[in-house]
Formats: C-alpha cells, structure tokens, sequence
C-alpha cells in the first residue's frame, strides 16, 4: 500500500528564484527615480485639495447670494455646520464631480441628480471631532449601485479613510452609528458607482457622545434580545466574560446593537456583488415556476416530504417567514409537522393555529412541557408520514424550489438515504449573503465539521429506526443524527461489500442554494462561538460515531470553533520506507547554499516523530562526493539508477529496494514542517 501526503497541509515546497533577464536599457538611478514618483504624486494631492477647496468656497459664496438681513447672516449661517457639533444635512452637500443636477423632474424628496461617470462625489465641509457619529443615509434610483462614505482627516480623501461602504438597489434606507479614530474635517459621499439618475433623500451627519451611544447601543440590544427571548443567557454570558476581565469584548457585543452599515472591505463587497449578481440570475419566473409544478404532477410515484419544524417562543415575524416560505414551495407533496415546544409567547400558538386551518398539510402537536430542541423534533416526527423528514428551523427559510430539487434528487437516487443541499446566511433586514458551496459526500471532511448542515434531507425509516433525535446531544442534535445514519451505512456496506470506507452513493449532494440561514443574535450563524457548548457536543457525537464504526480514534479541538481534528489509532509500529528521487540539484534556501535533497532529508530526521522509518535515495550516481558524504551521514540508503531518465522507474525501483511496511514517495524539493507527518498518513493509510 502507498502512502500520498498531502503536500500542502504538511509540507511547504522551495521554489528557485527566477533568474533576471539581462538589458541593455539605460535608466536613472533608482534613488532618483522614487524621489520623481513622490514628488508627482505629492503635486497631484496639492492640485486636487486645492480643487476641492475652490468648489467649498463656490459654494460658500453662492450662500451669500440673499438680500437684506438674509443676506448679512447667510455666510454665518452656512459656516455654521462646519464647525458646529450639531451635524450638518443633505442642503450642506457640495457636489464635487460627475454630478449634474437634474430639473423639471417629479416633485419627490430632496434633489434629483444625474451621475455622469463611474465616480461621482458629493463634499460634506465639517469639522468633527474623534469619536461617535450618528449617519442618515436614504437614496432612491434606478439601478443598483454601491455607495461609498470617506472621511478627511488631514491628509485628503484615499481609500485608506473609507469609512463605510455597502451595495443597494433601488432604495437605500440606512441609518449608522460609526466611530471616527480621528478628527475629520470633510466627508465625501459617493452615492453611485455607475451613471443614471438618483435622488438623494436624506443625509445626515451628528456628532453623538459616547455615553448616549453606548446607551443607544444596550436599549437596542436590549430590545432585539428580549424579541427573540434570549435575554437571560446572553446576559449570563456577559457577566460571566466581565469577570473574567473581558470588558472590551462585552463593549464590542453592546455596540454591535448600534444600527450598522454594511460594514465591509473591498473584498468583502466585490463578494457580495457576485453573489447577489449570481442570485438575480437565477431567480424563478412565472414559467420557471410552471414548469417545477407540471414536473411535480408528472412524477408516478411523488415522495411525500415531511419537513421538521420545532417552534418555542420565535418572533412572530421570522415564523411568519418560515412558514410562508413552505407554503411558496413550487413541489405540493409536503407536509409541515410543527411542534411547539410549549412557547410562552402568546402569538406562537394563535399563529401556528390560522396557518393549520388554511392549510391542511401542515400538522401541529403543541409538547405540555418544553424539553428542547431534541424533544421537540422527536415529536414532530412522530405526525410525519413522509418518506423522507426535512429539517426546518423556526427562524429560517427554504427557497421556492427547494422542495422540487429533493424530490427531483430522491426519484433520480432512490437508494440514498441522506440529500443535503448548499446554504447561505440572511442579514436582520433579509438580504442574502455567505454562501456556502460544498462538496460532494466527503467522509473526512464530515467528521471534522458538520458542513452537509442545511438543508438537510433523511430517509424517515432510518431516522426512526436509529432512535431520531437525542436529547443528550442538543445543540448538536442535527450532527449527532446524521453521524448515525452514515455509520449505519458504512456498517450495512462493510457486510454486504466487505468494505465500507464511508464513500457511498447512499449519500447525495444537491448543489444549489436552497436553504438561507438567518443570522440572529446568539446563532452559530452569526458567530460560530455564540454556542460554546455546541462544539463540545459535536465532538462528543463524532467520538460516537467513531465507536459505532469501530474505528480506534480520538476527536479533539480543532483550529477554531466548530472544527474538530480526529485522532485515528495507529495499529503498532509499522516501518515507512520514503523513497526520494533525485538529481542532487544544488540551490540556496534562507540566504545558505544547498541542496535540494540535502535540506529535504534533514528536515525528515530533525522534525519527524515517527522513528520507524528509513530514506531510500534513487539518483543517476553522478552525485559529488561531498552530497554523497552527507547523505551517508544522514543515514541514507543510496539507490542506484542507471537507465535513461524516467521518473516512474526511478520510483519503481526504490520500492523494489525498500522493506518498509508502507511506502511513502516523496519529491527531494519538500520541506517537512509538521512533526507528527507521518504519523497523520499512516492514520488513514491503515483503514481499508
């Protein structure tokens, strides 16, 4: 058997420097040439911060342009905001570049304007000390457009002081509260990125002391968390990380009650402009949704899907949405089984009531006494007559042909027992974002984290046969069961085929987006360490399946929250031959001349962990003597190769030489960087 490292996650490779090409070409000194750079662009600065300055005093002048007292007291008014702490509004705007201003247009709030290029900026003159603004932004268009907010602290408008930045269509209503670091003489709007015409409604910059902020902060956090009934443990969480002396990171949490933009880098926002370009193009119309539905009534034998929904004390608004969002479903064999895990909001129980009755495919069984997530599911699944349950959360939504691609997926596999679809978030005020394009089954990958998450499709008799949900493992409950419908695969594979290696067509993927995750305060989608506790059980349910595969192994911590990293027992203590064909190439690595090979075999003996090894050297015998003494100090069996080059014989031929256990082919141009190296591979090596 032969072992194949995966180079990147333990290996970093040395590359050759690139020769530089030579030239003939005469050019200044570089000392010169740098100097020229920065004199230019330091001239350009000046020329536009000049420019910027004469349209501020066209504007200043054309204030005076009154009569009268009006017109003594008009400049004194206007230079009022600029120094004021009161803020300044939309009237205070300068505009600055590729902006015209458009007449004769319908009456509407605030001013039309026509963006005449790609970059177009309004000015805002005001001085502003460091610290906390409140920022009233609504726009109004005809397209979609990315708008951009800069401060001046001294030094110009750059990309460096973009203060927020975040995409819109249409209509832009937002409101912000944003620290400044440093006093701020200008603010410049970019409402647009493309031309066309737009209003800008409102626009509003106040200065906000920071206890009226952090006040404004806590009674909206206040009021979201005691909405969504988990005031009382993010409460005792805070308390808890105060006396640990955790008060910067209680402030951050506080603050982030504050309305915020759509706070992101370039990265970030180019993202999420991809996606949502990707979204419109795949938006159902009216013959797409036809077409779904003429599918669904051609299909002999339609499943029926039992989607779980376990309810307790969701905000009236994001239940609404869950539900709606079945009753939108294009696929008409469904049924919703609700459980209502004995909410004490009063309107969950109205609710659920009107939708049962104008419905009658969504059932409701109301639980006397709450008993979590688990318990709650369980008894959902007791009403469900579908040939395959899907996972619902109270506060969640499934696209509208989500039902039409598992049941087109459960017709096309009628022997797989798990479907799992891709997923992404939705922000507070519903806008879609984080995809998460997943792979196909990957057995590894799943036992590191639950990536197959929503939504998530089981065959009924499997789940109910193996127990459905336990309570034990809440918080990680959906995990827990899907770790034991795979082992049971597994299980039921090895005694039919002999092998059961987890790669089975039993477990299928849908890719597509057909599940949106919102991100609520206290959710793992919004922070994947609001939920300590869920990472400890997953590990837990992972140890489980492990023993029900009977596979001797560890699952420990991972890197970061929601990973694990899994420890497999290493059946004795088997010799690794590595194989290692070379040329004896010389190089130079951290300034030292080398070799290639050199540098590879010490890295194995000063860092590797394993012990029972031995390096076998396949080159064309011209190495020189000194290579030849290093290697042989180093402890290396040379190998002889003689024929015309071929890298494959080279190969072959060393595993012929070797007496190891298990082969490990290594190219001489590898560091090892990871001690436990061999260790890892020889973990999965061993498992049929």
């Amino acid at each position: 058997m032969c072992l194949f490292p995966a180079w990147s996650a333990m290996m970093s490779t040395t590359i050759l420097p690139t020769p530089t090409p030579s030239t003939t070409t005469v050019e200044a000194p570089p000392g010169d040439m740098v100097e020229l750079r920065r004199l230019l662009e330091a001239e350009r600065l000046r020329r536009r911060d000049l420019e910027l300055r004469n349209v501020i005093l066209e504007s200043f002048v054309r204030s005076s342009a009154s009569s009268g007292l009006e017109k003594l007291f008009a400049p004194l008014r206007w230079l009022r905001h600029v120094v004021s702490p009161r803020g300044a509004g939309t009237e205070h705007l300068i505009p600055w570049q590729e902006l015209e201003e458009v007449e004769d247009v319908p009456p509407g709030p605030g001013a039309m304007w026509q963006a005449t290029g790609t970059d177009p900026q309004f000015v805002l003159p005001m001085v502003l000390p460091a610290g906390w603004v409140r920022i009233e932004l609504h726009l109004s268009g005809q397209s979609r457009g990315r708008t951009e907010l800069y401060i001046d602290t001294g030094d110009g408008f750059h990309a460096g002081e973009c203060l927020e930045r975040f995409c819109w269509s249409e209509l832009l209503r937002d409101e912000l509260f944003v620290r400044l670091p440093r006093p701020v003489r200008a603010i410049r709007l970019d409402p647009v990125d493309c031309e066309g015409t737009f209003r800008v409604e409102k626009f509003t910059v106040k200065p906000v002391p920071g206890p009226q902020a952090l006040g404004q902060a806590f009674v909206r956090k206040f009021r979201l968390l005691s909405a969504y009934r988990c005031l009382g443990r993010t409460l005792g969480r805070g308390f808890g990380m105060l006396l640990r002396g955790r008060f910067s990171d209680v402030f951050n949490k506080i603050f982030k009650g504050l309305p915020d933009s759509r706070r992101m880098d370039a990265d970030g926002d180019a993202s999420r402009a991809a996606y949502a370009a990707w979204r419109r193009q795949r938006e159902l119309t009216d013959a797409d949704r036809a077409r779904l539905r003429d599918e669904a009534r051609a299909m002999v034998n339609p499943p029926l899907i039992s989607i779980l929904m376990p309810v307790y004390n969701t905000p009236e608004i994001y239940l609404k949405r869950a539900i709606e969002s079945v009753l939108r479903q294009t696929y008409p064999y469904w049924e919703l089984c609700i459980a209502d895990d004995a909410s004490r909001a009063k309107h969950v129980e109205k609710m659920l009531a009107k939708y049962a009755a104008a419905d009658s495919r969504i059932k409701l069984v109301r639980r006397a006494k709450n008993g979590g997530i688990s318990a709650a599911s369980n008894s959902a699944l007791e009403i469900a007559r579908g040939e395959f349950i899907a996972l619902l959360d109270h506060d969640d939504e499934i696209a509208e042909h989500a039902l039409s691609s598992v049941a087109r997926a459960i017709v096309a596999h009628p022997q797989a027992d798990m479907f799992y679809s891709d997923e992404d978030k939705l922000e507070m005020d519903d806008r879609h974002g984080d995809p998460f394009f997943k792979p196909d089954w990957a057995p590894d990958y799943f036992l590191t984290c639950m990536y197959t998450c929503h939504l998530g499709v089981y065959r009924t008799s499997m789940a109910r046969q193996l127990g459905a949900f336990r309570s034990e493992f809440d918080t990680a409950q959906d995990y827990d069961l899907a770790l034991r419908i795979i082992a049971q695969i597994q299980n039921e594979e090895r005694a039919k085929n002999g092998s059961g290696s987890g790669e089975s067509q039993r477990i299928r993927h849908i890719p597509d987006v057909l599940y949106h995750w919102r991100k609520l305060p206290g959710s793992t989608a919004t922070d994947h360490t609001a939920k300590p506790k869920a990472a400890l059980t997953a590990i837990r349910a992972a140890q489980s399946y492990l023993e029900r595969v009977h596979r001797p192994g560890v699952i420990e911590q991972g890197p970061s929250p929601g990973l694990q990293r899994v420890r497999y027992q290493i059946l004795g203590e088997p010799k690794v031959s590595i194989v290692i064909p070379s040329a004896g190439r010389s190089t130079t690595i951290r300034g030292q001349a080398t070799t290639f090979i050199g540098h590879c075999v010490r890295s194995i003996r000063e860092k590797s962990t394993w012990k029972n090894y031995e390096i076998l050297v396949v080159d064309n015998n011209d190495m020189s003597p000194g290579l030849q003494k290093e290697l042989d100090d180093l402890g290396v069996v040379r190998v002889s190769f003689t024929a015309p080059f071929n890298l494959s014989a080279k190969m072959n031929l060393g595993a012929i030489k070797a007496d190891g256990d298990f082969l490990l082919l290594l190219n001489d141009d590898i560091e090892v960087i990871s001690p436990d190296w061999i260790e890892r591979m020889l973990e999965h090596a061993q498992w049929p």
